[in-house]
């Protein structure tokens, strides 16, 4: 089988990740970034939003992201603007002391094994005074849709054996206080932290492609099992998802795909 992950999503992002980037607007007018504002993206992805950060500002703009295919995407089509860089970093083990006014992370957060790692290298990152802000899905129930389709594929019995060795890779923190401790004990002053319930409605088509901009890269990413997964079980995973969520579908055929995610401000 191919393998499943964000370098292999990374030319058809952008398309794909509808939920992300209505995330990053909300994100992007919490931070309000000005004019001068050195800012770093943490998890930019294929760097369209940083792109965006970059005419926001005539400061430096660092896009950096753990995924090689993702960078290299960024790159090939975002360094035109001479105020914006991209780089190969893992959000644990990069090293910056003191260099930005904004710390900017969407859609990021959960994929942070260690967050604690994560937050006190945002800490040092920034000048003081600086501030950074996450958007992130949060909760067991991060997207009722996409728990539902979990819950069809652990009972169904061509895929319950295999996906009973799957491990979630992801964070999600149960309320915001939760989120906001983790920033606190790091040494953030916490402004704003909330979960919100997001619903927008999609088609089946368009709600599973969602589905594959980031879930997906957790779900079927052979590095999240410890058994080999086959090319049948890729496919009847994918099969029964659809199917889900077609059940889902209101009976104009849209489904109302929902939600929780954190926002988060703090201040250094």
């Amino acid at each position: 089988m191919s393998i499943i992950n964000f370098s292999k999503v990374a030319s058809v992002y952008e398309k794909t990740a509808l939920v992300q980037k209505s995330a990053s607007e909300v994100l992007l007018d919490l931070l309000s970034i000005k004019n001068g504002d050195d800012v770093l993206d943490v998890g930019c992805g294929p760097g369209n939003v940083s792109m965006e950060i970059a005419k926001m500002t005539k400061g430096r703009v660092v896009g950096i992201d753990v995924a090689p295919g993702m960078i290299e995407e960024a790159c090939r089509r975002g360094t035109a603007s001479g105020n914006i860089t991209f780089a190969v970093r893992d959000a644990a083990d990069f090293e910056f002391i003191s260099e930005f006014d904004v710390i900017f992370s969407n859609s990021a957060f959960q994929w942070f094994r260690d967050p604690d790692v994560v937050i006190k290298r945002c800490f040092n990152a920034l000048k003081l005074g600086g501030r950074m802000g996450i958007q992130a899905p949060a909760t067991r129930n991060f997207c009722s849709n996409f728990v539902a389709a979990e819950e069809k594929i652990r009972s169904s019995p061509v895929t319950s054996g295999v996906f009973s060795d799957y491990r979630s890779p992801w964070l999600f923190l149960e309320k915001a206080e939760d989120y906001a401790r983790l920033f606190e004990r790091n040494g953030f002053r916490v402004s704003y932290s909330q979960i919100v319930q997001e619903e927008t409605l999609y088609s089946v088509d368009k709600a599973f492609r969602i589905y594959q901009s980031g879930a997906e890269n957790g779900y079927l990413n052979q590095d999240y099992y410890q058994v080999l997964l086959s090319s049948d079980y890729v496919e009847m995973f994918r099969e029964l998802f659809r199917e889900s969520l077609s059940e889902q579908a209101r009976e104009d055929g849209m489904v109302p795909i929902v939600f929780n995610r954190i926002y988060l401000v703090a201040h250094k």
